[in-house]
């Protein structure tokens, strides 16, 4: 800090000194301070610049800096959907914390309707990993000669090859209408029924199963056998019921089947 010093003088400064011995008075210094505001400011202060720039420094790192940018995605579980569906919901270059969980997940499951959930995981700094929760083919339904995938829900997921999938059950619908993925093309409940059919078949009659048909109605199931005739069920009822009527008619008459059992109505069955 630096000063100056001034000096004042008495009221007799510009009087004679008298002959009495009156000296000239001086009065004290005064000093006076020049003022430095940069050395002069409370440390209270440069320690809030200080922490305002801190702040402004990590925002632009986490959010504009290319150290965060997405740069690799991940995808597992999906056994039906291809992974480029999946991922080109996804812009890479975007950065990861301004990146929309949710939306995304929106995006994906409405890719296709075999996808049931989604998961994504942030990893820090440029990754996200995308698992796929897919449901669970049990059908294929064959119409006009192409082949779909249809899930428990009764809802029709994807178009697949002929060849494809050969354990699943297959339907032939007669009628051939026409089928759109996305389609509720039968109820849950048939595709309960159907399932229970194909596993308790041969436990009850010893006969194997050749095919499975829809005619007229997906309320009636017709299932072909290797024995030459075929059996229609009425999917409303219980199929433990159904297949009881079915052996006990195989047991007392199954010389004189030659087309058809019929189970459908409560108590009767009929065969030809």
């Amino acid at each position: 800090m630096q000063f100056r010093e001034k000096y004042s003088y008495s009221k007799y400064r510009n009087q004679e000194n008298d002959s009495k011995g009156k000296a000239r008075v001086f009065v004290a210094p005064k000093l006076k301070y020049s003022y430095n505001p940069v050395v002069n400011t409370s440390p209270k202060f440069w320690g809030n610049v200080f922490i305002v720039l801190l702040i402004v420094a990590a925002y632009w790192l986490l959010f504009h800096s290319l150290f965060f940018r997405i740069s690799e995605i991940i995808v597992e579980d999906n056994k039906l959907v291809p992974t480029e569906e999946i991922t080109k919901n996804i812009k890479t270059g975007d950065n990861i914390f301004r990146f929309s969980v949710n939306e995304t997940k929106k995006k994906i499951i409405r890719t296709s309707p075999i996808i049931e959930d989604v998961a994504i995981y942030r990893g820090i700094p440029n990754a996200l990993k995308i698992v796929i929760l897919e449901k669970k083919p049990v059908i294929v339904w064959i119409s006009g000669g192409k082949f779909y995938l249809v899930d428990e829900s009764g809802i029709v997921d994807k178009e697949i090859g002929s060849g494809e999938f050969p354990e699943l059950i297959k339907i032939s619908d007669q009628k051939n209408i026409t089928v759109k993925t996305g389609d509720q093309i039968v109820s849950p409940q048939f595709v309960k029924f159907i399932i229970e059919i194909n596993d308790k078949f041969f436990e009850a009659t010893n006969i194997k199963i050749s095919g499975f048909q829809i005619q007229e109605t997906t309320f009636d199931l017709y299932v072909a056998t290797e024995a030459g005739f075929y059996v229609k069920f009425d999917i409303s009822r219980s199929s433990e019921k159904q297949l009881t009527d079915l052996k006990n008619i195989i047991v007392s008459y199954r010389d004189n089947i030659r087309e058809y059992v019929d189970v459908r109505i409560n108590g009767w069955a009929y065969y030809k």
